[in-house]
């Protein structure tokens, strides 16, 4: 690796340059290798908002552009630092090395495996430029985690790799390289803790069912976008339950599923037990809808929690499949979006007509709907965007409403 501080300061003076353009001007910069360049300050830029400690530090080199885009954000990182115990770890699948450093912070021992020999190089330089007194002084080494001689530590991490070998996306744990599935037994035997980080595309009942010893499993989103699936094992654990044992009393212990979305206004948190994922939420019946509308937050949609949420905020389901939620008090708390509800209408061409003329511009969504958002949006005719919120949706005993609201505001 070829980083001098000519070439630091290069891209740090053109890191807002268009890069085809430097690229053609190549010439221009004997000194500087500018496929390099480009590459470290494409990488950097997907960085900005996600890891803005690292963007902000000049020194660091970046592992490219996919491997800065496929790497942990801070907040997912951090996140995950607070959800494991002990004072040893080891990385299988270090990639950039981000997930590892937060991960290793206050460790007496930490180690980084990855078989990429460029990004161990990486790895091993952005370690001794962030070297403080939080963290131990990490081995690195450079092979297949799972080839080489696992260590004894408390917490192991593991992020599969979602590509198959002909380079189209996975999502499947078992499809996943390396399988956890066939590698779990392995794993716990060397530590206390395994946490797995997934596609959020996985389905968290069947991830249950595949690994052994889950404890819990931590649904987490960025700015209402579900980012990772975390799923956190213990040794000596089975496979096949929503519930664990409990060591000591010998007696079933749920399985915990853990929301968690970073917003720009703070973060929304939601638990419940693994079990109630397949507890039917309760519907409104025929149709009265009430007050307020509620829409969970995209974690709380990916873990299907809504019968939690049912019984936790006092609040109904419009319909079964609708997943948009009502009650005639405000759940102020409600862990999503919660509008005030100023009307509720049939959907019909006599409705579509009078709201053409009463509202020039409107936030549509739609849920469990006759017609996608885009097309509703173009029969009514109106500009995207303002304080008015209309959602199409399917409502029990009332058949596709349309329900006109406004964003709630605490008093």
């Amino acid at each position: 690796m070829n980083w001098t501080p000519q070439l630091c300061d290069f891209i740090q003076q053109h890191l807002n340059d268009d890069t085809a353009s430097l690229l053609l001007a190549a010439r221009r910069f004997e000194l500087i290798d500018m496929p390099f360049a480009v590459n470290q300050i494409e990488a950097r830029r997907r960085l900005k908002d996600k890891l803005p400690a690292w963007y902000d530090n000049p020194d660091l080199v970046m592992g490219g552009r996919v491997p800065a885009e496929q790497c942990s954000s801070e907040q997912t990182a951090r996140y995950k630092r607070e959800i494991i115990q002990g004072e040893s770890l080891c990385d299988l699948t270090g990639g950039m090395g981000v997930d590892f450093w937060y991960l290793s912070e206050g460790m007496q021992k930490a180690i980084y495996t990855e078989r990429n020999a460029q990004l161990c190089e990486v790895a091993q330089y952005n370690f001794q430029v962030l070297q403080d007194d939080a963290h131990p002084v990490p081995e690195v080494r450079c092979g297949d985690g799972l080839t080489l001689p696992l260590p004894q530590v408390d917490v192991i991490y593991i992020d599969p790799a979602r590509r198959a070998t002909d380079g189209s996306r996975v999502y499947s744990v078992e499809d996943c390289e390396p399988n956890v599935v066939e590698w779990q037994d392995e794993l716990l035997s060397h530590a206390q803790t395994v946490l797995v980080k997934l596609s959020p595309m996985v389905d968290i009942t069947d991830v249950a069912r595949r690994l052994k010893g889950v404890q819990e499993i931590h649904v987490v989103g960025v700015k209402n976008e579900c980012k990772e699936i975390l799923v956190k094992m213990s040794a000596g654990g089975t496979a096949g339950s929503s519930c664990e044992e409990d060591p000591v009393r010998n007696t079933p212990m749920p399985i915990m599923v853990r929301c968690v979305d970073f917003l720009s206004s703070g973060k929304i948190t939601h638990a419940f037990p693994l079990a109630e994922v397949s507890k039917p939420a309760p519907s409104i019946a025929g149709g009265q809808v009430g007050l307020y509308l509620y829409e969970p937050d995209v974690t709380l949609m990916k873990a299907r929690g809504f019968a939690s949420l049912c019984d936790s905020f006092g609040v109904r389901q419009l319909a079964s499949s609708t997943h948009l939620m009502t009650s005639n008090k405000a759940a102020a708390d409600f862990p999503g979006r919660i509008f005030e509800i100023e009307e509720v209408l049939p959907f019909s061409s006599k409705q579509i007509k009078r709201l053409k003329t009463q509202i020039p511009q409107a936030n549509i969504a739609v849920r469990n709907f006759v017609m996608t958002a885009d097309t509703l949006r173009k029969r009514l005719g109106v500009k995207d965007g303002g304080e008015v919120y209309l959602f199409g949706a399917n409502v029990s005993g009332a058949g596709d409403m349309l329900l006109k609201c406004r964003k709630f505001t605490v008093k």
